[in-house]
Parts: structure tokens; sequence; C-alpha cells
């Protein structure tokens, strides 16, 4: 009597099956790019923030960029205690972004 599924056949189609579905769901996972959290962009002349960490510190960073006139202002945690925040000097993003 012939066998009308071949055990090994159904076990090969099975098992190239299973790879295409963990391809396909390895394609989906990184394909999406990770989200971003920022301040939403507003009218013109309004600031723009973005928070970000330090290299080597264990501080974040807070960025706000001046949409008007093209500044970059960094502020960051002083070393004394109470919350208060310096900044450095802004930088000139048209100067930073203009061709060579």
């Amino acid at each position: 009597m012939k066998r009308l599924i071949d055990p090994k056949r159904c076990t090969i189609v099975l098992l190239a099956g299973l790879n295409l579905l963990l391809l396909a769901a390895l394609l989906l996972s990184v394909s999406s790019l990770p989200q971003a959290f920022a301040q939403a962009r507003g009218k013109t002349g309004e600031f723009v923030a973005v928070t970000a960490k330090a290299p080597a510190r264990s501080y974040d960073v807070l960025y706000a960029v001046d949409s008007r006139e093209q500044l970059l202002y960094a502020f960051y945690p002083t070393r004394a205690a109470g919350g208060q925040l310096t900044w450095s000097a802004p930088r000139d993003l048209r100067k930073d972004f203009e061709p060579n």
C-alpha cells in the first residue's frame, strides 16, 4: 500500500515554511526605526528641545534649538545640588552647517 503523504517530504516543507515565517518576522522587526521622543515643532521663532545622554557622564543634557536665530543651546546640571542648570555658549548652526 502506497502512502499518500511522505513524512520526510512533509517535514522538509514544514521546516522551510517555518524558516520563511521567521525571516519575515525578522525583516519586520529590523525595518522599523526606533522612536525618537522630542518636542513637536511649533511656530517659527519657538524653541525645539530634546534631551540626550552625555557621553561618559551620568546625566542627560537638554539641547534647545532657536529656529529663528538658528542657535543651539546646551543645558546641563551644575555640580552643586539643588537642580540648577548651567548653559554653554550657543552654537551658530548656520556656520556649523554651511558648505566649505
